[in-house]
């Protein structure tokens, strides 16, 4: 159980209808590999590594359209069939005919939870008390069980198979899977460009 100091409810309530205290998705770490020479690739295929057929389709389709208009994207699924996507000799050829220069892979690495709890309001001090009692309002302890997706980013240059830049995003208190995928596609893809490996 994790103890933390939160916003209580009526406040984040506020704050959400202000501002957004709700779901948020950030790169919490990135790394780019130093020997590696930046060169925005012109043609990436989009891989997401999950048994969900139907979200590993979705992921694939939003990352592409994601991606800048100078770069190419394509989906793994169409290209990749489910009875050879785990034949290394079979899809190294089927990229190499499409004329693909850039692999990003995506992976969910954890979904963690944990339990926030902030105390009601107290005072152990008679005057204290009286002088916060008239005007105060209620505030009950609140808790609440907050979640927290991890996905894994992996870009990869085809032609000598090395890993160029790699990140790991965190969602927290997603709504729905499509909103971490919505998400991290666009962080990962703004962050390919910043980093040159797409135009």
């Amino acid at each position: 159980m994790t103890r933390r100091t939160t916003i209580p409810y009526s406040a984040c309530l506020v704050l959400l209808l202000i501002s957004g205290c709700g779901p948020k998705s950030k790169i919490v770490a990135d790394w780019k590999a130093p020997d590696v020479q930046p060169e925005p690739f012109t043609k990436v295929i989009a891989v997401a590594t999950s048994q969900d057929k139907i979200l590993r389709r979705i992921a694939e389709d939003v990352f592409v359209r994601r991606l800048p208009e100078g770069t190419q994207g394509v989906t793994a699924y169409s290209l990749i069939s489910e009875e050879i996507r785990e034949d290394q000799t079979a899809v190294r050829s089927i990229l190499e005919k499409a004329g693909v220069d850039g692999a990003v892979v995506f992976r969910m690495t954890g979904v963690d939870t944990n339990l926030e709890y902030s105390p009601g309001t107290a005072h152990y001090n008679f005057w204290g008390y009286y002088g916060w009692a008239w005007s105060a309002t209620y505030a009950p302890d609140y808790m609440k069980w907050e979640k927290t997706v991890k996905v894994e980013a992996s870009v990869y240059r085809i032609s000598d198979e090395k890993l160029v830049w790699s990140a790991i995003s965190q969602s927290t208190d997603p709504e729905s899977a499509k909103n971490v995928i919505d998400d991290v596609a666009k962080l990962v893809a703004n962050r390919m460009h910043q980093a040159g490996l797409v135009r």
